[in-house]
């Protein structure tokens, strides 16, 4: 007893014989298991409201980049030249994601790592803290780039883990 106009059929969906008859998931129990792990679960399907946050949160990087390579505390040694690298990284990252349809998410990993270890190099020479002699907003925009990599990182597990999905995909929801 199929149904011709499935919404699912029609999508180019066809998991027929799983028993809920929308995702292969199967594919996620693993062998003596009868149940997926917790997260696989969680499904959330907003593509373009992913992939404009992800492309915002590496403008973010980039930004706060471009801010701590403009003020006058040097993390480390020639630490601006890759400030400036980072955020022309970004800004190359920001205008594909907001011109195009490319699935660009593993260049904005290689935006993100690159300002994390930029970070981690000014940790071992003179990051732009208040007790180092920076002004407070250059001290914020520095832990920015921390926790804007730190966030890029984690959508970008979820979205390689399934629990997310960025445009142009779709997981097919029949609500």
């Amino acid at each position: 007893m199929e149904d011709e106009n499935s919404p699912a059929l029609r999508a180019g969906v066809d998991f027929r014989g799983t028993q809920n008859a929308t995702q292969p998931v199967l594919n996620h129990i693993k062998p003596g298991q009868k149940r997926a792990p917790l997260l696989r679960y969680i499904r959330i399907n907003l593509p373009l409201t992913t992939r404009l946050l992800m492309v915002a949160i590496i403008a973010i990087i980039g930004g706060a980049s471009a801010v701590v390579a403009l003020s006058n505390h040097e993390p480390f040694l020639f630490a601006n030249p890759l400030l400036w690298g980072v955020s022309g990284a970004a800004a190359v990252f920001v205008a594909v994601g907001l011109l195009t349809s490319v699935r660009i998410w593993k260049w904005g990993l290689f935006v993100a790592l690159s300002s994390l270890l930029v970070y981690m190099g000014g940790l071992l020479g003179n990051a732009p803290y208040v007790w180092n002699g920076a002004s407070v907003v250059t001290a914020a925009t520095w832990n920015v780039t921390l926790f804007a990599s730190i966030a890029y990182m984690v959508l970008f597990w979820a979205l390689q883990y399934g629990m997310i999905v960025a445009a142009p995909d779709n997981q097919h929801f029949m609500d």
